[in-house]
């Protein structure tokens, strides 16, 4: 989850720009609609997208459509939570997808399953009500796409058209309605925007957050280090009570005088709103009385993060036993990623984006490093593959291509032996699997590029150099079908 004020680039700016002209000149909901989508193909080059609209039964229709068939519109009625369309109009937040079982409800993607497409939603609010999800599935580039940046516009974009719905169902669409819609948003582009897999895991957690997101119950969020506990208790907070303060106090690494001093000073900063206390465990005992106070009295709505020794700490004393009940009535428990490992490749591919744009840099990541760390993630979870992330891209900056090489040179111990499991007589190693499911992917993009090399060197994220590599190492002919 990324909180920070938007700021929408040239291209961006000129798309949202357009979008106003639009709704300042076409006053017809239908066509409106129908721009706004146009425009995104026309910006963006979208495969497909969508309008959808909260029915009288309280589900999602789509109402304006571009790419789809008509049986596809049909299929496409959501109800709350159900597939990433379903989610954005539970929780209200922009998401991002490439799972088919959760984004292929209209069967669009077995109809343009030769692309890899990606989905992306946003809410589209009247007031502090979500009326409909803004989505559109638009082809991954080899190049890399700007997932953040794409949220934030759809965010923008979605808060826009809210507020086009709100100024009609008033009937009172003023004169000048680009500047009127640009003087309502301008308050509200500063909000949260959360990056999420398609995982079942996840979304299973995002579900969790959104039942307790109206209680005023403590809730603690327990799980191995780096697994985004954090990350969950501020999206907690967001979707609960965005507009009120939240403060954080890491616990560790403190001598007990400094961490009295600060936990003082950030249950004044908290008052009537939420505090975050990381690693909650490690507070001595007298500070646990005052969380304990602050609990009862209710005024603080208090979010722990803990390890996975709490049950040890509560057993050998460090931890009061009234303090331990409070908190765990309300536990989220977030697992590693070595239990929902298709969290991984997403978000390995949002961090290398995330970074490649920040610093300005072309390095591309072969897929076989991706498939190599869903099978074996690093230590530390998210914190370690981010960490491993700006490794990668800062150490080898200059290359064109990140291959196994270049991870097994920052990162050995994921390469030896007595850490990888050894294969039974007669099975396949890990790494001879890895390079038969490299081959297999070049061949298949060659089917695909109907043998053009330039072609499937795209798809596969290769140069054509590199490509040729493969080709010989595998021993792989090339032959262009008649």
């Amino acid at each position: 989850m990324l909180r920070k004020r938007v700021r929408l680039k040239t291209e961006e700016l000129r798309l949202v720009n357009e979008i106003l002209k639009v709704l300042a000149k076409y006053g017809n909901l239908d066509k409106v609609f129908e721009k706004v989508l146009q425009i995104f193909y026309s910006f963006w080059s979208i495969d497909a997208g969508f309008i959808a609209l909260k029915d009288e039964n309280g589900r999602l229709r789509v109402h304006t459509a571009f790419g789809f068939l008509p049986e596809e519109v049909e299929r496409a009625i959501y109800s709350k939570g159900e597939g990433i369309t379903g989610l954005t109009y539970q929780l209200g937040i922009p998401l991002y997808a490439t799972e088919d079982k959760l984004i292929n409800k209209t069967g669009l993607l077995q109809r343009l399953r030769g692309k890899e497409l990606a989905f992306y939603t946003a809410p589209i609010k009247v007031g502090d009500k979500v009326v409909g999800v803004l989505g559109l599935f638009k082809e991954v580039s080899p190049k890399g796409g700007r997932v953040e940046k794409i949220l934030e516009t759809l965010s923008v974009v979605g808060s826009i058209l809210g507020t086009f719905l709100e100024l009609q169902e008033k009937s009172d669409l003023p004169p000048n309605l680009a500047k009127e819609l640009i003087k309502r948003l301008a308050s509200r582009w500063e909000g949260e925007y959360l990056f999420t897999s398609s995982g079942k895991r996840v979304n299973d957690l995002l579900l969790l957050l959104d039942k307790l997101k109206t209680f005023s119950s403590p809730v603690l969020f327990s799980g191995p280090a780096g697994s985004g506990k954090a990350v969950f208790a501020r999206l907690l907070h967001s979707l609960g009570s965005p507009d009120r303060k939240l403060e954080e106090l890491d616990t560790r690494g403190l001598t007990a005088e400094r961490l009295e001093e600060l936990f003082e000073e950030k249950i004044k900063a908290a008052s009537g709103g939420n505090l975050l206390l990381r690693r909650v465990e490690f507070l001595p005992l007298p500070l646990q009385e005052k969380l304990l106070g602050l609990i009862r009295e209710g005024k603080i709505r208090i979010f722990a993060t803990a390890g996975e020794r709490l049950e040890e700490f509560h057993r050998e004393g460090k931890l009061l036993p009234s303090l331990y009940e409070a908190l765990k009535l309300f536990e989220v428990k977030v697992p590693p990623l070595s239990e929902r490992k298709e969290d991984i490749e997403p978000l390995f591919l949002f961090l290398v984006e995330k970074y490649r744009s920040a610093w300005g840099i072309d390095t591309k990541v072969a897929p076989e490093v991706v498939h190599f760390l869903v099978e074996r993630p690093p230590e530390e979870n998210i914190r370690g593959l981010e960490r491993l992330v700006k490794r990668l891209l800062t150490l080898f900056a200059n290359k064109e291509l990140i291959t196994l090489r270049e991870l097994e040179l920052i990162e050995p111990d994921l390469f030896r032996e007595s850490l990888v499991e050894k294969a039974p007589d007669g099975e396949k190693k890990f790494t001879e699997q890895l390079e038969e499911e490299e081959k297999r992917r070049i061949i298949e993009a060659l089917q695909k590029a109907n043998y053009v090399k330039s072609r499937a060197a795209k798809m596969l994220g290769y140069t054509l150099r590199q490509l040729d590599y493969r080709l010989k190492k595998y021993g792989i002919e090339v032959k262009r079908e008649r």
